[in-house]
């Protein structure tokens, strides 16, 4: 449900479970949404932990990865975790 692009179904289950309001978030690049929105199914647990994005907007506008560490091309991505960084 995490990531169908359905509206959510209210306060009530946004606080309990993963919404896709919720999921957006998580893969977004905007500075508010940096190293938030950790849970994968209840979004009750972020809320309790403080790591929830407490946004007025619904939907962020910048989605990615910030910074260059990410090397181009697909298989140097798949590589990427496996080679030693200094």
């Amino acid at each position: 449900m995490s990531a169908c692009p359905t509206p959510s179904r209210g306060p009530p289950l946004k606080w309990l479970i993963v919404t896709p309001d919720f999921h957006h978030w998580h893969h977004s690049s905007e500075r508010e949404a940096i190293d938030r929105n950790y849970a994968a199914h209840f979004a009750f647990i972020d809320y309790l932990f403080g790591t929830a994005v407490k946004s007025d907007r619904r939907f962020p506008g910048k989605y990615g990865v910030l910074g260059d560490y990410m090397p181009p091309g697909f298989v140097r991505q798949q590589l990427f975790p496996f080679t030693w960084k200094e």
